[in-house]
């Protein structure tokens, strides 16, 4: 048995097999990553360039690593090909991340695999992208596994050498950016974002020894504009949740009839898609309605949007509430829980993710939460719309909430053949993906047959509504969570929860007000929020009389101000501060631009107006 066990060891043999492996197979890896320095744009200089081809060594000697953990288990032949495992799926992965990037600008994390795994079909990825998928993998499968085999027979390479001489290279890099890094050289540092898991060298005890022994070659850092606000931004508030600040005080009058409240939100509904062609019949319903014509989402993800929406908070308070979800229940359904209103949530979209449904709704009952998922989008959509009408049509003598959230405008963009109203239409909802400055109309021109589908389906809604009485003396809310971009700004954007431009920020707003008599068509072109949702209805309709400040951040939409303090959204990663339509954003850089372009920077920072928008990140902690 000892001689059995002996005679599968080849401890030499295997170890020089399995770094072979590696050095070759990362020949491949290299060019994978080379298409992420090809998105972080041209090196500008010697140096530059020198860095930014040193960064792919940063993987290879994690996995040069790797194999040296592992090396006792591949010294016995019979498990030495388990080395292809990890070598394939960090490939995938960099192939994946690629794409992941290009769309959402953050990379693959626990997140990210948590949607992949549970709401699949929330992700909007079709068939055609599956099977894709499935052939990229058997691609890079076979790469490998033939390297795996052939390298046997390729020159011997003097490995203890080579992977010096690679880590000296590399240590030249990282030394390099901890030098750029600290005197804020942007044509060093504008390549971390761009890579997965990367962190490079930085140090402020070498830069301190360095600018105290060698002055002239390394002065002293001048702190610039641009790093206070990324100062500003950065900080984040601390602090023990107050919500609300106190108790709730809302009264309405015994004999008063409790209107019925509609929310009707719609997947990713940009603002400008909106007219008599495109969604006749929410056109038709905004002539008796308040328009807010210059809207914005708290939110460019449905996460965030719908946050802001039912919480009239700014996104930034989500991680205090999601800690303890019922607890942290939103003001807006338990108020009208206790004044007696029946809830009801007729949706498409998966809202456990992210803890949303009992963030909304509490401990609903399943026969209040209509919520199909088995079909296509647009099938789930009917469903869930038909199962409204049904229940509109049923007497019932207590007011009732609905809440109704559809997703066919979601990419990839579904709708029923009668309704594919603007042509041509683009076959593969993917093909930005690879060709980011293709033409925008085929794929806008399907993404609108979407939101007329939409459409179609609120006209039933209002249409049974109307006929049932049930809609008289109601309260009718029509929104998005947020926008989506078909490249508007030239740069490659495609999709939402990567900028934060008025195409994928700033969405419709349409209400009508109970016993609405005289703003009935009326268009405001004051500043106005997700946020100010919450606040309108607690205090015009639930009678709720606390200031707004003791459970809001937003404003009451029928008294706006003149001028406010700005607007706060924010995407799976980053967030932004819409301050007098410019706009102060995290992300790969700190940048601040036009709300309407992106191209247009702005050099001229409202450092007041930030603080004071910072401020009321934490008017509901306390610290």
């Amino acid at each position: 048995m000892i001689k059995r066990f002996i005679d599968s060891l080849n401890i030499s043999g295997n170890t020089e097999h399995s770094f072979r492996f590696i050095a070759y197979s990362f020949l491949f890896t290299f060019c994978l990553l080379l298409a992420f320095l090809f998105n972080a744009g041209s090196a500008g200089e010697i140096k530059s360039m020198f860095y930014s081809l040193t960064i792919p060594l940063y993987y290879y000697l994690l996995f040069s690593f790797l194999v040296l953990i592992c090396l006792p288990l591949l010294w016995f032949t019979r498990f030495r090909f388990l080395i292809l495992v990890p070598k394939i799926l960090f490939d995938m992965v960099l192939i994946g991340d690629y794409f992941l990037f290009g769309v959402f600008r953050f990379h693959v994390d626990m997140m990210f695999i948590n949607m992949l795994i549970y709401d699949f079909k929330g992700i909007g990825i079709s068939l055609w992208l599956v099977g894709l998928s499935v052939l990229v993998t058997a691609v890079v499968v076979t790469i490998n596994v033939w390297i795996y085999r052939a390298c046997v027979n390729w020159r011997t390479l003097p490995l203890i050498k080579v992977n010096l001489a690679i880590f000296v290279v590399f240590l030249t890099g990282q030394m390099i950016h901890a030098v750029g890094y600290e005197y804020r050289q942007v044509n060093i540092t504008k390549y971390t974002p761009y890579f997965p898991y990367y962190a490079p060298l930085t140090s402020n005890s070498l830069m301190a020894k360095l600018k105290q022994r060698f002055p002239e070659t390394f002065p002293k850092v001048d702190v610039s504009s641009a790093e206070n606000v990324s100062d500003i931004l950065s900080q984040r508030q601390q602090g023990l949740l107050a919500y609300p600040k106190s108790p709730m005080q809302c009264v309405v009058e015994p004999t008063a009839k409790k209107p019925n409240i509609l929310f009707f939100v719609a997947e990713s509904w940009r603002q400008d898609v909106f007219d008599d062609q495109v969604t006749p019949n929410i056109y038709a319903f905004s002539q008796q309605a308040v328009n807010y014509q210059n809207h914005y989402s708290g939110g460019s993800v449905t996460v965030n949007g719908l946050f802001t929406l039912m919480f009239g908070l700014h996104p930034t308070y989500r991680d205090y509430m999601t800690s303890q979800p019922l607890k942290n229940q939103t003001l807006l359904t338990k108020v009208l829980a206790e004044q007696g209103y029946d809830i009801d949530v007729y949706t498409s979209s998966n809202l456990d993710r992210f803890s949303l449904k009992p963030l909304f709704f509490g401990a609903i009952e399943d026969d209040h939460y209509v919520n199909p998922m088995n079909d296509s989008m647009k099938d789930d959509d009917f469903k869930a719309v038909s199962e409204l009408i049904d229940d509109l049509k049923q007497p019932n003598d207590k007011p009732w909430f609905k809440f109704v959230f559809l997703s066919s405008s979601h990419h990839n963009y579904q709708y029923p053949e009668q309704y594919a109203r603007f042509s041509p239409v683009e076959k593969n909802p993917e093909k930005f993906l690879f060709h980011k400055d293709m033409d925008p109309q085929p794929l806008f021109n399907r993404y609108k047959n979407s939101v007329h589908y939409i459409d179609g389906l609120f006209g039933d809604i209002l249409q049974a509504g109307e006929q049932s009485k049930v809609l008289d003396n109601a309260m009718v809310v029509v929104t998005s969570d947020h926008g989506e971009e078909f490249n508007d700004n030239g740069l490659g954007y495609w999709g939402h929860g990567s900028n934060f431009t008025k195409s994928q920020i700033a969405v419709p707003m349409f209400i009508q007000y109970p016993n609405q008599f005289e703003n009935a068509g009326e268009a405001v072109d004051k500043l106005s929020a997700h946020v100010d949702l919450v606040p309108t209805v607690l205090r015009n309709v639930l009678g709720c009389t606390n200031p707004t400040e003791d459970y809001s951040t937003g404003q009451d939409l029928l008294n706006l101000p003149e001028k406010r303090a700005g607007i706060i959204s924010a995407s799976y990663k980053d967030k932004a501060y819409l301050i007098n339509d410019m706009i102060y954003a995290t992300g790969l850089t700190t940048s601040s631009y036009h709300v309407e372009d992106m191209k247009q920077v702005n050099e001229n920072y409202d450092y007041s107006g930030l603080n004071r928008l910072k401020q009321q990140e934490s008017s509901l902690l306390n610290r």
